[in-house]
């Protein structure tokens, strides 16, 4: 049997049953997503708290084990702050990788690189707090290439790391990277407004691949363009058009996407307020992935929840409906996490109404849910005159929508055998469904 770091006490308690009245469409408010990001924030600190240490190479283990002591203290201070570090897509994509590679078996030198990163970046946050003592966390020793950058979205920093092998020491408000053979070692200020730091005492070959950057983009407040990425699992490629998602602004400036962006949420919260509120509790990270006039790729994983992948494209009404759609995998992804929600997800495979290949269920589900918004987004801009609903080519996509989403609600509705946690996911989609049949009839 793995040895494990026991968990803390209480976090075993029985958690609440799962509740998912309106997970497609918020229409009255936000308890059902904040209901499951609370749930899901309690599955991330029992997997980041039990970590089969046995499983780690050796010079990773005091690292983590240090983390989760360190993470414990706040946690028994501030449990929302302590929480609110896990649920950082930057570090819950770690904790998820590792969930799942540990429970399939699978190559322990990886599971000890998320470990490793995870632990790392932990521990950066809780000395930016100022969440360690005066002494400082011990010095932690890391062979070389072991651990290539340090990031946080809080503080906007992107630290390369030199290649040769490091000594770390976390402090209050400081970080000291101490590099093989290094004249001094360099001490990074862990605040936002810090100037950037410069190793500038490395002997010839350790110089990091490439300066500290501020790689977050503030997109609207507590969403950013983020032109840095640790998703591991960012080159594993489900959509049969897309090979990867190689962070790319596709020769645009900053500028024009955050413009593009700014667009997207400034028109989701005209016409679909609850919809808005939802995204700023679920959305964190959008990486962008290139520019491309004449289609529209973007990207998400049930692993990466509060991140997604897009292109950037000319057309405003294709720009909102990407943001929507990969934004609506994430809150689904969320309780996927939690619970499969219904018992034939993955066989047998069915025709898509929005891919070219055959899907399972959990894939039309996908469509279906991350659509029906994007329809009633279309609705209420029609109600209420905006002029792009008076351009035909508008009109034919609304049509088009529609027709889609009905066609994949029919796969689903007449084939899923739910589970008592997802019955009302599908309960809802069929309430939707007939509401757009009505506009279809009309």
């Amino acid at each position: 049997m793995n040895k494990r770091i026991p968990t803390q006490p209480g976090r075993g308690r029985r958690p609440k049953p799962l509740v998912l009245d309106e997970l497609t469409i918020a229409a009255t408010n936000t308890h059902t997503i904040r209901h499951v990001l609370s749930r899901w924030a309690q599955r991330l600190e029992q997997a980041f708290q039990s970590q089969p240490v046995r499983l780690l190479l050796p010079d990773d283990r005091p690292l983590y084990v240090a983390a989760v002591r360190a993470w414990r203290a706040l946690a028994a201070r501030d449990r929302n702050v302590a929480a609110q570090l896990l649920r950082l897509p930057t570090h819950a994509v770690l904790i998820e990788c590792a969930v799942r590679h540990a429970h399939a078996g699978g190559d322990h030198d990886a599971l000890s690189a998320w470990v490793r990163e995870l632990s790392a970046l932990i521990l950066l946050e809780l000395a930016a707090l100022g969440e360690l003592p005066e002494a400082g966390a011990e010095c932690f020793h890391l062979p070389a290439g072991a651990l290539r950058d340090l990031r946080s979205i809080r503080l906007n920093l992107l630290l390369p790391l030199p290649t040769t092998a490091l000594t770390l020491r976390f402090l209050p408000g400081e970080l000291h990277v101490e590099a093989e053979n290094a004249a001094s070692p360099l001490v990074v200020t862990l605040q936002r407004d810090a100037p950037l730091p410069v190793f500038d005492s490395l002997p010839e070959g350790a110089v990091p691949e490439a300066p500290a950057s501020r790689p977050y983009h503030e997109i609207v407040p507590g969403i950013f363009l983020a032109l840095s990425d640790n998703n591991p699992l960012s080159d594993f490629e489900a959509h049969p058009d897309k090979t990867g998602n190689t962070l790319s602004l596709g020769d645009k400036p900053v500028e024009a996407w955050l413009g593009s962006l700014r667009s997207c949420f400034a028109m989701i919260q005209t016409y679909l307020p609850h919809l808005a509120a939802e995204l700023r509790l679920v959305a964190r990270l959008i990486v962008p992935v290139g520019w491309d006039a004449e289609r529209h790729l973007s990207a998400s994983y049930q692993e990466y929840i509060g991140a997604v992948y897009m292109t950037l494209h000319p057309n405003d009404m294709t720009m909102v409906e990407a943001v929507i759609h990969e934004f609506q995998h994430n809150k689904i992804n969320a309780a996927f996490n939690l619970d499969p929600l219904l018992h034939n997800a993955f066989s047998p495979l069915f025709s898509s109404p929005v891919r070219p290949d055959p899907r399972p269920l959990h894939g039309v589900i996908l469509a279906v849910h991350a659509f029906q918004p994007v329809a009633l987004l279309y609705e209420r801009m029609q109600q209420e005159g905006h002029a792009f609903a008076a351009n035909p080519s508008w009109q034919r996509r609304f049509a088009a929508i529609v027709e889609k989403i009905r066609e994949g609600a029919a796969t689903v509705l007449d084939n899923a055998e739910p589970t008592t946690v997802g019955r009302p996911v599908f309960e809802e989609m069929r309430r939707w469904d007939a509401h757009f049949a009505g506009l279809q009839q009309a």
